[in-house]
């Protein structure tokens, strides 16, 4: 597995009993045995696809681990729906059990996920509790319910404008349109050092959309990956178009009536190993936040690489060991 080749990992397709139609990469370790080898499943966030792992996969396959990662709905090869409440986390989590079920996956599992795979991970784990060995969230600490229906500006308002005003945009009419046009830039904006982000952020209201259509201007290209991969990246995203994910965004107003209806349990078991890595430079996971989280997560344990927001990139050796080592602990047949 050479992660500036992706030819060389193991990429399939699969039906689920929905019907949907996934794309994944399935890399099993040397001595496989089937319900007793240790399995990870990692899921994505926006605006990436299976690749986004490429420097975890091996590192992890060869520890003795399968490891399942599939293009999330509406990215890559996977099926790209335009209904917007099968976008929700609760529905994505649906679907993963899906895939897992397709698989004849059926004892509990490493669920590791980042940004909107996170908020997927932590979905997961609340819905399909017995099916969770441990739960590593990147970057987004737990989520409870909604306190109602909110819309995307509801919601921007709610959390605050500093740190969602971008949803404005994404969730917007003119985004597809936009950044399909300006799919490099996108790339560049967001795949950078934490020492190097965009200045003002991307997140405030209305500043996004001037970085890509260049009034704003971005400081080169993306400085953690290789022209290669970003042109690999770039080449992926415009082939699937960016409508599908942005359906991520949109789904907000889905979540509380899901929600609502199966009634669960937003406290996870004191028993379920819980990691968060929350980078430093990470808006969504500040101290303050991650310590409101503590009543529904008594378990979670906090790393803190020195990063930006796509640690799994800047930091790729680093977040693999610490993952890794915290895995090979949890992971130990009892």
């Amino acid at each position: 597995m050479d992660p500036l080749d992706p030819s060389s990992f193991n990429l399939q397709n699969i039906r689920l009993v929905n019907g949907r139609n996934y794309h994944y990469c399935d890399q099993t370790p040397t001595q496989y045995v089937h319900g007793e080898t240790p399995v990870l499943l990692l899921m994505h966030g926006f605006p990436e696809f299976w690749y986004e792992w490429r420097y975890q996969i091996g590192p992890w396959t060869r520890r003795g681990w399968r490891v399942i990662v599939p293009d999330m709905l509406g990215y890559g090869g996977t099926d790209k729906p335009d209904d917007v409440s099968l976008y929700t986390p609760l529905s994505i989590a649906a679907d993963m059990a899906g895939l897992l079920d397709a698989l004849n996956i059926k004892q509990p599992i490493a669920v590791i996920g980042h940004d909107w795979g996170a908020i997927g991970a932590w979905a997961f784990a609340t819905r399909y509790t017995e099916r969770v060995k441990v739960l590593v969230p990147v970057c987004i600490p737990h989520q409870p319910p909604f306190p109602a229906a909110l819309t995307v500006p509801q919601l921007v308002q709610f959390v605050g404008p500093e740190l969602l005003g971008y949803w404005l945009f994404l969730s917007s009419p003119e985004a597809p349109a936009i950044i399909n046009a300006n799919m490099s830039r996108l790339i560049d904006l967001v795949y950078r050092s934490y020492t190097t982000l965009c200045d003002p952020p991307s997140v405030r209201v209305g500043v996004m959309e001037k970085y890509l259509t260049g009034e704003l201007k971005i400081d080169g290209p993306s400085n953690i990956m290789s022209a290669e991969e970003r042109q690999y990246c770039i080449k992926i995203l415009e082939a699937g178009g960016i409508d599908k994910p942005l359906n991520y965004y949109k789904s907000t107003t889905y979540r509380f009536e899901q929600e609502q209806e199966l009634k669960l349990n937003p406290v996870l078991p004191s028993t379920l190993p819980i990691l968060l890595v929350a980078p430093t430079a990470e808006r969504f996971a500040t101290p303050e936040r991650i310590e409101a989280t503590r009543p529904f997560v008594p378990s979670m344990e906090v790393v803190h690489p020195e990063a930006a927001h796509f640690v799994l990139l800047e930091k790729r050796d680093e977040v693999t060991q610490i993952i890794g080592d915290w895995l090979e602990k949890k992971l130990k047949v009892e």
